[in-house]
């Protein structure tokens, strides 16, 4: 049996096939895969973590689906490709304990967190008036999933050694006394048909009573709210739950074929369906925050509202680094800058022309009128008035005369 989540971890071979449009193909797949899923999935996480509105129990545990989304895309597409390009695995021994085994615990922990989901709105939906999971339960929910899947994984890490050339990672079940198609067999249970089924008969479940109680209480406005809002949710975990079933079940059946049907050895192409598989299980964690997007519109407003920072933060760092491009450039080409009086040094010219030290300061006072201060205080209406009684005086002095 290869790695029971994306690849083989025999490269034997590999670097005398010849690289045909598809393996180019394979690659480019591999980048916007990555990209769109760590930027899609550190979204998800930001609108959860950082809006309040959206601190409950389901968005929790659609939290965790992200961060296990993130592992299955940050852990296998960097070293997957690393394989591709060497041809060999050149990451070490214990890398070899540590790489394929987490790509199938985060897995595990994908379809752990979707069993969490749909318990959760089977419970709120089926039995409203019973004790309701809270927060501070989910966290310890989240725990409980992780564990399991380090459980499930343990006997792979088990059986993982680097081989006697040191080049490839490979698996020796029968070396260690277990059986390959034994946990193969059980992979494919407890990670897909198990839960699945508790996922199907929960959704079947609360559809039903979703409908009943449309019409019991089409009339009570509170109720019609509430059963929106229940359609609402149900509507974006169908899709993720119809996406991770049609996505991951290639990847089964390929490795039970491998193990049981002896595909390997008989079909000459089944090295290109093995690839093809490993594209759907890492399509499948990049395409969960895109059905967020789609369905849910509290999470578009999220995305959106990062998106605009983020594109601002850029263009604020553009500019800046803008101005300060131009400030070097005129102090080489010996520019003075611009606003500056050379004749006055520290002086600054304003827009009509006129100088101003500054020593000075504005004041306006809350009848409009204008006080600079330059040194000490000049009152410009004080002086104002003092000329117009100097005129008044000279007037009277004439009139006498």
């Amino acid at each position: 049996m290869t790695d029971n989540l994306t690849g083989d971890s025999s490269n034997d071979g590999l670097n005398n096939m010849p690289k045909d449009s598809f393996y180019y193909i394979r690659l480019v797949c591999y980048v916007i895969i990555f990209i769109v899923g760590v930027v899609g999935n550190i979204l998800v996480c930001l609108v959860v973590c950082r809006q309040r509105k959206m601190k409950n129990v389901t968005n929790y545990f659609i939290f965790n689906l992200a961060v296990s989304d993130l592992f299955v895309l940050l852990i296998c597409i960097p070293f997957d490709f690393g394989e591709i390009v060497t041809g060999n695995f050149p990451y070490g021994a214990v890398m070899c304990r540590l790489i394929y085994p987490l790509q199938t615990m985060a897995a595990t922990a994908s379809v752990g967190t979707l069993v969490a989901i749909s318990l959760n709105r089977f419970m709120a939906v089926v039995y409203p008036l019973r004790p309701q999971l809270q927060t501070r339960d989910a966290k310890k929910v989240i725990g409980i999933i992780w564990v399991f899947a380090l459980a499930l994984v343990s006997p792979y890490i088990a059986v993982l050694e680097m081989n006697a050339a040191g080049t490839d990672c490979q698996e020796y079940f029968h070396e260690k006394g277990l059986n390959a198609g034994g946990y193969t067999i059980s992979i494919f249970l407890l990670q897909y048909v198990v839960p699945l089924s508790i996922i199907g008969l929960s959704y079947i479940r609360i559809g039903r009573d979703l409908r009943k109680d449309k019409g019991s209480y089409s009339n009570d406005t509170l109720q019609r709210d509430q059963e929106k809002e229940a359609h609402k949710v149900m509507k974006i975990l169908t899709v993720v739950v119809i996406v991770f079933a049609l996505l991951m079940l290639p990847n089964h059946i390929y490795f039970l074929w491998y193990d049981f049907g002896k595909g390997e050895g008989d079909y000459p192409h089944a090295d290109g369906i093995r690839q093809i598989c490993q594209i759907c299980v890492y399509a499948n964690s990049a395409a969960n925050p895109l059905i967020y997007n789609a369905v849910n519109e509290q999470f578009r407003e999220g995305f959106k509202t990062y998106f605009r920072s983020w594109i601002e933060c850029v263009l604020k760092i553009k500019r800046s680094k803008r101005r300060d491009d131009l400030k070097v450039t005129n102090r080489r080409n010996g520019a003075k800058p611009i606003g500056t009086c050379t004749m006055c040094g520290s002086s600054d010219t304003s827009l009509d022309g006129t100088l101003y030290s500054q020593k000075q300061q504005l004041q306006v006072n809350n009848n409009g009128g204008a006080q600079i201060s330059m040194n000490g205080t000049t009152d410009t209406k004080n002086s104002i008035e003092s000329e117009s009684d100097k005129v008044e005086e000279h007037k009277e002095l004439l009139t006498s005369v």
